[in-house]
């Protein structure tokens, strides 16, 4: 920083200001530009980003207004008018209009030609470069679109209508996360949030689906042992529920008897117990169960939405809302009249910590141990205020 006030307070500055500016388009991709003008063949030019890596910066047709900082009155909102001339504006941001911009953050950066990469003051590769104070702005609109050009209007961080610090709206034990809003198999541009769950326990191929009421959906090839009187801790049961009944394709309600099934309660053992098994207990949790998906099934549903049953098809889990017919186009797999989601958060503390710190069962295949691992973080941000144990 003193290196480039030292070269601006001589008599005769040698070089010339150069305005850089960095378009953070989604995050962590940045579309890099400067007002042409700079180079005679127009070429691209490049300066180093604080860690020394070497950046390309475009050259495109632009005016800017209104970067000027006063000590007092209203903060300015400068604007940025940029031409689209052979679409060099739109190439720079791939797949997204001009709208998708609003509330994205543009870094305005100036330094000399001789600091830029190649020149005589080139900080060197691994170096921070040499340059004035960065000066970060928000786009808050667009104030003007034409055939030729848009002219943004940009804000500082701290001065946008109805923005609050920090920034999200916080919710006791809530988490704010869009619900695998930024898993690793999304486009970049698509991701949302800091929820990075894949549905699969962490090193391992092993899929983990919950239920909205934080209650794992395992296969039904595990085996389920009717319980009589005592069960061992990670064991899988089951008991018979007499209490629901079904509602068929059109809406009537029907006994399991008339429908030839039989409707099971099934829990998971969370330790050597006699206890008979109960949603009371805290030695038993329920879970609920899936198969693979058979268009020559009739999946149910039933006076208690909770046991409609659950079905996996191209690895996604759906619960069916109505009894559905075999054949009909009620099975047509989609949000909607008949069928939802399936694996859906909770948006508890709870909801993350059965996802992210589950564990393999030891030997049984598609099955979740009892215990969790503690060691794992959930992801940061979700829970603000929340102690988590490490």
């Amino acid at each position: 920083m003193s290196e480039i006030i030292a070269s601006t307070q001589t008599q005769a500055i040698t070089s010339e200001l150069v305005i850089l500016y960095d378009l953070e388009y989604a995050d962590g991709y940045f579309a890099r530009f400067s007002p042409m003008g700079l180079e005679a063949d127009l070429s691209t030019i490049e300066f180093r980003d604080s860690s020394g890596t070497a950046r390309e910066y475009t050259a495109i047709p632009m005016e800017a207004e209104g970067f000027d900082i006063s000590a007092d009155g209203s903060y300015n909102r400068p604007t940025l008018s940029i031409a689209n001339l052979e679409s060099t504006f739109s190439d720079a941001i791939p797949g997204l209009q001009y709208e998708d911009l609003i509330g994205r953050r543009i870094t305005r950066r100036t330094t000399l030609k001789k600091y830029l990469v190649g020149e005589s003051g080139d900080s060197g590769a691994g170096n921070a470069p040499v340059e004035f104070p960065k000066i970060v702005y928000v786009i808050d609109r667009i104030k003007e679109k034409n055939p030729l050009s848009v002219t943004f209007e940009l804000a500082a961080p701290f001065d946008l209508a109805g923005i609050t610090l920090p920034r999200r709206v916080i919710v006791a034990n809530t988490c704010p996360f869009k619900y695998k809003g930024a898993k690793s198999t999304l486009n970049p541009l698509d991701k949302r949030g800091g929820c990075d769950w894949e549905a699969t326990i962490s090193g391992t191929s092993t899929a983990v689906y919950m239920s909205k009421n934080d209650e794992y959906v395992v296969p039904d090839t595990i085996t389920f042992t009717t319980f009589s009187s005592s069960a061992t801790a990670g064991n899988y049961y089951k008991t018979t529920n007499s209490s629901v009944s079904v509602i068929t394709a059109t809406n009537t309600k029907q006994t399991q008897a008339a429908a030839g099934i039989t409707v099971y309660n099934y829990w998971q053992a969370l330790e050597d117990t006699s206890v008979t098994p109960s949603d009371s207990s805290l030695v038993w949790r329920r879970v609920r169960i899936y198969d693979a998906y058979s268009s020559s099934v009739t999946y149910y549903g039933f006076t208690d939405k909770r046991f409609n049953q659950y079905i996996l098809e191209s690895g996604v889990l759906w619960q069916v809302k109505h009894t559905t017919e075999t054949g009909s186009s009620h099975n047509t797999r989609a949000e909607g009249a008949y069928w939802t989601q399936g694996d859906v958060c909770a948006k508890k503390l709870k909801s993350c910590a059965l996802r992210f710190q589950a564990k393999v069962h030891g030997s049984i295949t598609g099955g979740v141990a009892v215990s969790k691992d503690s060691n794992i973080p959930l992801p940061f941000g979700g829970f603000p205020g929340s102690v988590v144990k490490r």
